[in-house]
């Protein structure tokens, strides 16, 4: 060992810089230098006196100007800190734990009473003890045996193992720290290596800001198509069947805006400059004019029958009909010209609404429901049974006569 690890060994190792020094061992390399012996007020006398004899030299009077360090321990009020762990921070060999905003407490065992963590707290919650009894001191002058003297040297070592763990972590923290600021400092200075001429930098920007125009000129185009078809879709099926006029006339609306959506979506996608690996591609033409012309055979569908319910005269009914065969042929035409494949049909003729029948139905209907409540009374008389049954086979007879050819 040096000199230097020699002092340090019989120094108290509380770190506290009383001597006039940031710690124990700078100190030993003061006393190697020239300085007193003297300058330790948690040595004391018991210090001095191994120091006096390992280099030889007189022994001095403790310097009490540099104050007094009892045999203490610090003791912080818990219900008054606020966990600013500025504390924490002070103490040279991490005897106090806790974290942010969070309650912090002293470990005894490991306090060796430097109070350095006293003038940090802001709010003044921490105060020095004495050390209670049974701890073992590491200020000199309290040793009475040379089991304790021993014990004390063992508790000194280990507290400058703590500081030097301590010291070794904070100086790796402090290289980490220094080595993201020099990455953050070459990525900064990078781009401005790199910095391409004002007029072309100006020239990317108007370009990335006419790409960003358009980007979102034809993100609002589909959404308006979507909206718009969603509309008339939902307006089709809430509507009742056939359609007023005037929710006729509020469906034409909104097809007309579907089909202006859909021309001005168009129209952006032929006009956008992008890849069409990563685009998708625009909607043919072809199969708006298939939604347009099943949109319109729905409505003469819808018109006819509101005719018929309606009982128009026949020519206005005739008229009717040829617009409705006329959607179906511009259907037709329609699914030939898109790609997709042509559905399966099978046109049913529907006769014409019979509103007597529906009359003699609902009557049935009434009369089955009549009886099957009376049935399950168990107090209802017989002649009232009698009379339902009665009621129910007549308008069975009804609807049979009439649906009879």
């Amino acid at each position: 060992m040096s000199l230097i690890q020699l002092i340090d060994a019989l120094l108290p190792q509380t770190q506290c810089g009383k001597c006039g020094h940031p710690g124990c061992k700078p100190y030993a390399q003061g006393i190697v230098d020239g300085e007193p012996i003297n300058k330790c007020p948690p040595g004391g006398d018991e210090t001095i006196a191994a120091l006096a004899e390992l280099l030889k030299v007189p022994v001095l009077e403790l310097d009490v100007s540099r104050g007094a360090a009892p045999p203490q321990v610090a003791y912080i009020r818990e219900a008054e800190c606020i966990g600013c762990t500025k504390c924490i921070q002070a103490c040279p060999i991490d005897a106090i734990v806790g974290a942010a905003k969070l309650m912090h407490t002293v470990l005894i065992d490991e306090c060796t009473g430097c109070d350095l963590c006293v003038a940090p707290c802001p709010v003044d919650c921490i105060e020095m003890h004495p050390l209670p009894l049974g701890t073992l001191p590491v200020v000199g002058g309290l040793a009475t045996s040379l089991e304790e003297l021993r014990a004390r040297t063992a508790k000194r070592d280990h507290a400058r193992q703590r500081f030097e763990r301590r010291h070794a972590r904070l100086q790796r923290e402090e290289q980490h720290k220094q080595a993201e600021r020099e990455a953050r400092a070459q990525r900064a200075a990078q781009p401005a290596a790199t910095t391409l001429d004002p007029v072309q930098a100006a020239l990317e920007r108007v370009r990335a800001q006419k790409a960003a125009t358009a980007d979102a000129a034809l993100k609002k185009a589909k959404i308006d198509v979507a909206m718009s078809r969603a509309q008339l879709h939902k307006s089709l099926k809430a509507f009742g069947h056939p359609p007023t006029f005037e929710q006729q006339s509020q469906l034409i609306v909104l097809q007309q805006q579907f089909e202006a959506a859909e021309q001005a979506l168009a129209k952006l996608e032929s006009s956008a400059a992008v890849p069409a690996a990563a685009a998708p591609a625009p909607a043919p033409a072809k199969d708006a004019d298939l939604k347009r012309a099943k949109i319109q055979l729905a409505m003469r569908r819808a018109e006819l029958k509101k005719a018929q319910t309606a009982e128009a005269p026949a020519q206005q009914i005739a008229t009717l009909e040829q617009a409705l065969r006329d959607a179906e042929q511009a259907l037709h035409v329609a699914e030939a010209a898109s790609e997709q494949p042509v559905p399966d049909r099978v046109r049913m003729e529907k006769r014409p609404i019979d509103n007597q029948l529906r009359q003699l139905k609902t009557e049935l209907a009434y009369a089955r429901a009549d009886l099957s409540k009376l049935e399950r009374r168990a107090d209802t008389p017989n002649d009232i049974l009698d009379k339902a049954r009665a009621r129910l086979l007549a308008a069975e007879r009804q609807v049979q006569d009439h649906v009879a050819p």
